[in-house]
């Protein structure tokens, strides 16, 4: 398993992951894949390659396009911590919340800092938070979803940076988050997967 991985790191590299911090990615995703044998933090039916190649790789693509000067940063849904977990590594500068409403995934992130001292993880999602500069999501809530649970904050100019897939999909959630949050200042940059057939895009909000 460890070689799949080695394999594939020129090409995380290439995707702008810090070669310096990449002992500590390998150290984090050794450690998911284990727990998920116990947790079913992903999927128990997944194989090592596809941990790597539709999860790890796949958060990865729009990691050239997050934005610079960043203090605080906070992750809806963050799960396993794909993304969270990996662009803490990434950027330990930054201090991350992860937000995750299952237990035991917040216990399993809680372990997680031992690779990310800069993650803190939280529960609900506040209706009102603040000193927040940018939200991110992977595969979290449609648009407007997401928008309203964090209303408050989006008429801050809260900036949104999420991670998403068809382009056909993220049309219908922003026709939508546009009949609630009017005007809605929204680009789409089109991600391509260099190993699989499928669509990506990031979408970026107030950004």
């Amino acid at each position: 398993m460890e070689m799949y991985l080695e394999k594939q790191k020129n090409l995380i590299l290439q995707l702008g992951f810090n070669e310096s911090l990449f002992p500590q990615l390998k150290k984090y995703i050794d450690f998911l894949w284990a727990k998920n044998q116990d947790l079913n933090l992903i999927s128990r039916q997944m194989t090592y390659e596809e941990l790597i190649d539709n999860h790890v790789i796949d958060c990865l693509l729009p990691l050239k396009h997050w934005p610079s000067n960043l203090k605080l940063v906070a992750d809806f849904g963050s799960g396993g911590g794909l993304p969270g977990v990996a662009y803490a590594i990434q950027f330990p500068h930054i201090q991350f919340h992860l937000y995750e409403k299952s237990p035991k995934k917040q216990e399993f992130l809680n372990e997680c800092r031992m690779f990310a001292p800069n993650i803190v993880i939280k529960g609900e999602i506040p209706k009102d938070f603040s000193a927040v500069d940018l939200v991110f999501a992977r595969a979290f809530k449609p648009v407007d979803v997401l928008l309203d649970m964090s209303r408050t904050y989006y008429e801050k100019n809260g900036k949104y940076f999420l991670l998403k897939g068809r382009n056909e999909k993220i049309q219908e959630e922003l026709t939508l988050a546009t009949k609630k949050f009017n005007p809605l200042k929204v680009s789409i940059v089109p991600l391509k997967s260099p190993l699989l057939e499928v669509e990506r895009n990031l979408v970026l909000i107030n950004l």
